[in-house]
């Protein structure tokens, strides 16, 4: 590790992911509280340097699942994005309007004249061709695409000294996280997560007491949650064990009835940023 203008660094990859259900907010009928509580989980994730979030569609013939999953994928996207540039990469959109209750994230990439670094979060003007047009609010620039040009995004981290657009998760310091929603059930993701090389692990009160386990430290982990309805077990039916290399309850002997994903989310990350997991 080492300092630079002031901020922390740290100059491991591992890809961080969590995955969390469509129905995380489900059992809030109150659009400022459903907001409130994903502002918690942005919060976690920049908290302990989580590179991407998941959501996984978790049918309900109760809920509007998929509406669901995508509101709280367009909420950390905009948590996510620097205070800078949110009136450009978003519309005015009624379901926002409660966005105001999320505490700021206040990661290295929001406090970029507190801390200068020469990495900016920049916003799609105009696409030439071979070349794009990007913009800060501030000033444009003209970067040439290259392999970290996605097309289907409008928003890119720009190393200012050398003028082209960089994977964030390069970078020296933390830089956010990306966040997608998979339009389809658990098993397929965690089915696609291990094609990727990933460890992992879910978390229940009915798995293992995580003191009587030894996780190695791995550079792609993925930490699974359930949904306020129904546990991985649930979820995932008899054979749930084998789409796991890990299986553990992070509270043991846990005196309330049932832990809410967003506190489950900080309790977890907590306890194994401590055993060096993450």
């Amino acid at each position: 590790m080492r300092e630079v203008t002031g901020v922390l660094i740290n100059l491991g990859a591992q890809i961080k992911l969590i995955a969390i259900p469509s129905t995380f907010t489900a059992d809030e009928k109150n659009l400022m509280l459903r907001t409130y509580k994903i502002g918690l989980i942005a919060r976690a994730c920049a908290t302990f340097s989580i590179t991407d979030i998941g959501i996984y569609y978790d049918p309900d013939p109760y809920f509007d699942s998929h509406g669901l999953g995508r509101f709280i994928v367009k909420i950390l996207k905009y948590i996510n994005t620097p205070p800078y540039l949110r009136k450009i990469a978003f519309e005015i959109d009624e379901s926002l309007r409660y966005i105001g209750v999320t505490e700021p994230l206040k990661a290295p990439h929001h406090l970029d004249k507190e801390y200068p670094v020469p990495y900016r979060y920049m916003y799609l003007k105009r696409d030439l061709g071979e070349t794009v047009i990007l913009t800060d609010g501030e000033r444009k620039i003209k970067v040439v695409k290259n392999e970290f040009f996605k097309p289907k995004e409008k928003i890119f981290v720009v190393d200012l000294e050398r003028g082209e657009i960089v994977d964030k998760r390069t970078l020296p310091l933390y830089y956010g996280y990306d966040v997608f929603y998979f339009n389809k059930g658990l098993r397929v993701l965690l089915e696609r997560l291990r094609k990727r090389g990933f460890i992992i692990i879910g978390t229940s009160r009915y798995g293992e007491d995580v003191r009587e386990i030894e996780i190695k430290k791995h550079e792609k982990v993925a930490v699974i949650f359930g949904s306020p309805f129904r546990g991985l077990r649930e979820m995932l039916g008899k054979d749930y064990a084998n789409y796991f290399d890990y299986y553990i309850n992070l509270v043991p002997n846990q005196t309330v009835k049932t832990i809410r994903t967003e506190e489950a989310l900080f309790y977890a990350l907590g306890i194994l940023r401590y055993l060096n997991v993450l």
